[in-house]
């Protein structure tokens, strides 16, 4: 494991520390596991956005943003 240093509110801190002492856990294990569960749901997400496009041709006009959500929205 590597040390790195997170600067948190003084509250964040205190809602760990108080949870930490109810689970019998430190604070370090739990901020390790919220770390691995952001990183986890990150990976499980991807916007449409980020998609290739499938090669379906030439556009017949210019994509825009906000017709894509217009056309997903207009189901």
């Amino acid at each position: 494991m590597r040390p790195i240093s997170v600067h948190v509110e003084d509250n964040d801190y205190r809602s760990f520390k108080d949870l930490a002492e109810r689970t019998g856990r430190s604070v370090s294990e739990l901020i390790r596991e919220a770390l691995a569960e952001y990183l986890a749901r990150r990976e499980d997400s991807i916007s449409l956005l980020d998609l290739a496009p499938h090669p379906s041709g030439a556009l017949l006009e210019p994509w825009k943003r906000k017709n894509l959500f217009a056309e997903m929205l207009d189901s």
